[in-house]
C-alpha cells in the first residue's frame, strides 16, 4: 500500500507539488529538487515514483487536461437554465487556464505545429467538448444553423484562449488583468452576452 501524506499518498503530493510550481512559476523553473521540497519529499522519492522531471510534468499536465474536461460537465447540468450552465462554464474554464497558463500554452503550442501529436484532451474537444458548446449555443441561439453555432463555439473558445496565451503582455497592450475576480466576472458576462446576441 502507497504511503499517504494529508491523505493524499506520495505519488499525488508530488503531482500537486508540480502544479503548484507551474502554476506560480511557470514550466521552466520545475525542478526535482524544487518539487521535493514542496511535496515534502525527498528527491529519491521524486525519481522512484516518476523516474525523471518529465514524467512529472506529463502526470501533472494530465491532470490539468481531466480537470478541465469535468468543467464540460456544467454544460450537462440540466437543473440550470443555458444561459446558467454557460455562464458557469465560461467561469470555471478561465480560472482554470489562468492557473494553469503554461500547459495551455503548450496544448495550442502541440495544435499547432505537431499535427501528428494528439493528446487525450484534444481527443476530448474534437469528439464531445465541441459539442457540448455547440449544442448549448444551440439551445440560446435555436435560429442558428450548425455553421453559425461551430463559429461560435469557435469564437467563445479563442476568447478565452487568447488572454492566456498573451500572458503579462495583454495586460501591456489592453490594460487589463483579466485573472482578477471582478473582471473575470465583468469578461464573462460580456461573452455570454455576445453568445446571446
Amino acid at each position: 500500500m502507497e504511503e499517504t501524506i494529508n491523505n493524499l499518498t506520495t505519488k499525488e503530493k508530488i503531482i500537486e507539488a508540480a502544479l503548484e510550481i507551474i502554476a506560480s512559476e511557470g514550466f521552466q523553473k520545475v525542478t526535482i529538487r524544487k518539487i521535493a521540497t514542496m511535496a515534502g519529499v525527498n528527491i529519491a522519492a521524486v525519481n522512484y515514483h516518476f523516474g525523471s522531471k518529465e514524467k512529472v510534468l506529463n502526470e501533472a499536465l494530465e491532470h490539468v487536461m481531466i480537470q478541465m474536461k469535468k468543467i464540460f460537465n456544467y454544460l450537462k447540468d440540466e437543473e440550470h437554465s443555458p444561459e446558467v450552465r454557460l455562464e458557469i462554464f465560461i467561469q470555471k474554464y478561465s480560472k482554470i487556464l489562468f492557473t494553469y497558463p503554461d500547459p495551455v500554452k503548450n496544448l495550442i503550442h502541440q495544435s499547432i505545429h505537431e499535427h501528428s501529436v494528439s493528446n487525450n484532451f484534444q481527443e476530448y474537444l474534437k469528439f464531445e467538448g465541441i459539442e457540448l458548446i455547440k449544442n448549448l449555443i444551440h439551445q440560446l441561439r435555436p435560429e442558428e444553423n450548425d455553421s453559425i453555432l461551430y463559429m461560435l463555439t469557435m469564437q467563445l473558445l479563442s476568447s478565452l484562449a487568447f488572454p492566456v496565451l498573451l500572458g503579462n503582455r495583454a495586460v501591456d497592450i489592453f490594460g487589463i488583468e483579466l485573472n482578477q475576480t471582478d473582471n473575470q466576472r465583468a469578461y464573462t458576462k460580456l461573452l455570454v452576452k455576445n453568445i446571446l446576441r
